[in-house]
């Protein structure tokens, strides 16, 4: 027996990276019961991945579906796409029943996991396999993966998680090696390879590799703060001999990567180079992206030195880690203090925390590329605190260490256990599925689809149909004549407005494209527009769903350029109240009593009637009330049907096309014909 577990104990690694990829698998499985694609994203890499397969893995040409009329051309990145295609070919050759859609369900729980191997390869690299597995351990199942890679979840981001570790790790590699030997020139080959697959994959991928060319001077910087701190001669010449081999790999890395994304920057790789990325990161820093990424929460500015900043990053990344990650400071003024010499890995990974950390500051959905380098910086700290510990005798001392990692590894795993656990609402609704299902039954397959852009991936990859946007954003340069900016004011300006003819006329400009714009889309995109891209759409519909409620600030802000609100009042209390009032919640303060007087209701606030009109329905009928007292506000409040809540209309709100559409399903509304109902969703045939 001891001579069989000699081996296991000798590589214990193996089986403890084993047990972890186990459990990012596992806390993933729990939303694996779900029958089609959770939320809004991941349906635009299925359908790709889907047309792929129908290509026979010929990449397509023109998405005649985004963004219609006309469409748009392919130039962007399919790399996650074949990577679902590819996969799920060869697990279908051995499951042959195996849809795609169930294959993807439990395929980013896989890959997630998998991830955990290029991870602990870094984490080793900059410390030891102890430092490799936390790394590994911690990246793999924190919060802010987890929320974007559960099972039935194939969005992206766990391409950026393996990438970002993979690139780490061959550009680490590089610049270990001399670039002047045929080793040197095979590690800056193989770190050129990892680029261009992440470019494959990603739009932003270069970003790893601009921090390391920021490393450099840095780097730099830093040896000679050493000197000076170990009263040694600066030699800022000799500095920089000793990190030419360095500075040669990093930047013939950028050269040769460059000349490749280059070459690969059209259909079918359709990479961006390393130099256009820049220059759209600095269009994003700088505010210059497109208006849609105003109203995307997770994309506001966010200060991480207040204390409201800083707890809902540690809440993403996990308070444990950031800990463990922050001691890295205390760590390298130690090894200053003690004039030790602070290695090459170690400047690297506080370098990179620091340029996540500053990445957050544009927005909170940064955090997951922040807990990258928190989990290799905790990495850091315990392959240190290991070999340290492996030196004292102090057994009360390794004890209380130890059991301070552990709980904390305890207490980090119930925190993702109990979000895995909790994981809720991201799947399509019974209401939107058989809303989905009408659209792909009984509209015409060449039908264009109108409504707010978030549910456009969804409805495409489900019903085939055409959509007027979608969440895949487009600039000018893609979207010709009408880019992501105009479709959403003009779909803000549709609802907003209190106009119908104005909404038919803007949406009578998506029915075809004219000649001149026609021949515009030709002549920029060449023999890739197919001819149906200027086709007269047979049939156009609009949806007005119920999520468009609490997003209709956006709307009318981006439509009318002023934002208003519908003030959503739940009512609490229906029915029990001895005087026969029903008892409302109202965030602004106080409660609203929807009181019964004359066997009419009526809206109360501190005993004072509130609005002059309410609206409520009895026996499924509405019934309008006014009131004309000096107390009132010109505004409405609608009681829903079933009296769960009540809604605040101030009066523009109240006459906008989409609270006739929503609230009213259209009535006294010419150009807009119901066609279905189920009560959140309400689509309606648009009377070209």
């Amino acid at each position: 027996m001891q001579s069989f577990l000699k081996p296991i104990f000798k590589r214990i690694e193996i089986p403890l990276l084993l047990g972890i990829i186990g459990l990012a698998i596992f806390l993933r499985l729990t939303t694996a019961n779900v029958s089609e694609l959770l939320d809004y994203d991941p349906w635009w890499f299925f359908r790709h991945a889907q047309e792929i397969l129908s290509n026979g893995f010929l990449p397509p040409k023109w998405d005649i579906l985004s963004y219609f009329p006309p469409g748009r051309a392919v130039d962007y990145q399919l790399g996650w796409p074949y990577t679902i295609a590819i996969f799920y070919k060869l697990t279908q050759s051995v499951m042959p029943a195996l849809t795609l859609t169930q294959f993807s369900i439990y395929w980013i729980a896989i890959f997630s996991a998998v991830c955990a191997v290029p991870a602990y390869l870094v984490g080793r690299m900059v410390t030891n396999k102890w430092g490799g597995l936390v790394t590994a351990f911690i990246s793999t199942i924190s919060i802010t993966f987890l929320a974007v890679s559960m099972a039935g979840y194939p969005d992206s981001d766990a391409v950026d998680v393996f990438y970002t570790f993979l690139t780490i790790l061959t550009t680490l590699y590089a610049i270990k090696q001399d670039p002047k030997t045929k080793k040197g020139i095979a590690a800056i080959l193989i770190a050129v390879v990892s680029y261009w697959l992440f470019a494959f994959n990603w739009n932003s991928s270069w970003y790893i590799y601009y921090i390391f060319l920021g490393f450099i001077p840095i780097y730099l910087f830093f040896q000679i703060v050493e000197s000076l701190i170990s009263r040694q001669p600066v030699a800022v010449g000799k500095k920089i001999k000793d990190a030419m081999p360095i500075i040669v790999a990093i930047i013939l890395t950028g050269v040769i990567g460059t000349a490749a994304s280059f070459l690969t920057e059209g259909w079918p790789f359709n990479t961006i180079n390393p130099i256009q990325q820049l220059l759209n990161g600095f269009n994003f820093l700088s505010g210059q992206a497109l208006i849609v990424n105003i109203s995307v929460a997770e994309l506001q500015p966010i200060n991480v030195f207040s204390r409201e900043g800083l707890l809902q990053v540690f809440s993403r990344v996990g308070f444990a880690p950031a800990i463990l990650a922050l001691l890295i400071f205390p760590f390298l003024f130690i090894k200053f203090w003690y004039k030790k010499k602070i290695t090459l890995m170690e400047y690297f990974v506080i370098i990179w925390m620091i340029f996540s950390l500053w990445l957050i500051t544009r927005g909170v959905r940064f955090s997951l590329l922040f807990s990258l380098a928190v989990a290799t910086s905790a990495g850091l700290i315990i392959g240190e605190l290991v070999e340290f510990l492996k030196q004292k005798k102090n057994l009360f001392l390794v004890a209380t260490v130890y059991g301070l990692i552990i709980f904390g590894m305890i207490w980090y795993v119930s925190d993702s256990l109990q979000f895995s656990q909790t994981t809720s609402g991201l799947d399509i609704g019974d209401n939107w599925r058989q809303a989905l299902n009408w659209i792909k039954d009984s509209t015409d397959k060449k039908a264009l689809i109108a409504t707010w852009w978030d549910p456009g991936h969804i409805i495409t990859g489900f019903t085939g149909r055409r959509v007027h946007a979608d969440g895949a954003h487009c600039t000018p340069e893609s979207c010709i004549p009408y880019n992501h900016n105009v479709r959403i004011q003009d779909m803000g300006r549709i609802f907003a407005t209190s106009n119908e003819d104005e909404s038919l006329q803007i949406l009578k400009k998506y029915e075809q494209l004219t000649p001149q714009d026609c021949q515009l889309v030709k002549t920029t995109f060449g023999s890739v527009v197919p001819d149906e891209a200027c086709d007269k759409v047979p049939e156009m519909y609009l949806i007005a769903s119920a999520d468009l409620i609490g997003k209709y600030y956006w709307l009318s802000f981006f439509g009318t350029g002023t934002g208003r609100s519908y003030v959503q009042l739940p009512l609490s209390n229906y029915g029990v109240d001895q005087q026969g009032n029903i008892a409302a919640y109202y965030y602004g303060g106080g409660a609203i009593v929807v009181a019964i007087r004359n066997e009419s209701y009526v809206p109360i606030l501190n005993n004072k009637v509130i609005a002059n009109e309410i609206i409520y329905y009895k026996d499924n009928k509405p019934v309008t009330q006014t009131f004309n007292t000096s107390d009132t506000v010109q505004g409405t409040v609608w009681v829903e049907p079933s009296f769960g809540s009540a809604i605040f209309m101030e009066p523009d709100v109240k006459n906008s096309v989409f609270t006739k559409l929503f609230f009213f399903d259209g009535e006294g509304l010419k150009n807009f014909q119901l066609v279905f109902n189920n009560g959140e969703v309400k689509i309606f045939k648009v009377n070209l």
